[in-house]
């Protein structure tokens, strides 16, 4: 993770104050809370997914199979596949706000879902137990929920993802498209994924583990398993 002091341009028209800006490699950066969690101010910090795009990073070749990294000139480990979101010249990934529950919410944020009473939902991902785990946050609530150990859980801090060239991709038993955005992890490293299910009048964004074969959403209390599901993807 590499840190910018400063006011930096957004490609995605984000407003920046003169805070500490960091840059989040979502391969390497699950293991800890981003430096946002501590600070509640709603235009300090913006997060991208991979490090933000130079000439040495475009010059790599691409990689020959998904699993294939290049490392940058300072040793980082710089995933090249699709799923990390990385940013082209064209921008096809999106970044990650940090919010509060209290809010306010940043606009052009990803939809991902609606309540049985019509509040919309968006895709988002907060930290947990060692873990970054997809989220679902509802704006019109004040309220983001993640599900853990079979309970769902409400988050006072988290990141929501804004913009970019997504669409949902039907799968199921832990099956991931090609294209799948990475949301987070385990503590195992294991890689976390979007997924949205039909629940009882809504549709519902949980966390997809791959190892358990199924979506996971937070409704009403209870983490609820779906063997069948949509993944958010990049287009």
């Amino acid at each position: 993770m590499s840190c910018i002091t400063g006011k930096i341009k957004c490609p995605l028209a984000c407003n920046y104050a003169n805070w500490q800006t960091s840059f989040v490699n979502t391969g390497n950066s699950f293991g800890r809370p981003p430096p946002s969690y501590g600070m509640h101010d709603f235009a300090a910090m913006c997060y991208y997914p991979v490090p933000y795009p130079n000439r040495k990073m475009q010059d790599l070749p691409p990689p020959s199979s998904p699993s294939a990294s290049s490392s940058s000139s300072d040793g980082n480990e710089v995933n090249r596949t699709r799923s990390e979101l990385v940013l082209q010249d064209n921008l096809i990934g999106g970044c990650w706000q940090h919010c509060n529950i209290d809010g306010p919410f940043p606009t052009n944020m990803v939809r991902a879902g609606v309540d049985a009473d019509g509040s919309v939902i968006f895709a988002g991902r907060a930290f947990h137990e060692g873990e970054m785990i997809p989220a679902k946050v509802i704006p019109s609530k004040n309220a983001c929920y993640i599900c853990y150990g079979g309970e769902e859980i409400m988050k006072e801090d988290f990141e929501v993802l804004r913009q970019g060239d997504f669409v949902w991709e039907f799968a199921a038993n832990g099956v991931v498209p090609d294209g799948a955005v990475k949301m987070g992890a385990t503590v195992d490293g294991e890689p976390l994924y979007m997924g949205r299910a039909l629940h009882c009048g809504t549709q519902t964004p949980g966390k997809v583990h791959s190892s358990h074969g199924c979506l996971y959403i937070p409704f009403e209390g209870a983490e609820i398993s779906h063997a069948e599901y949509e993944v958010l993807c990049l287009k």
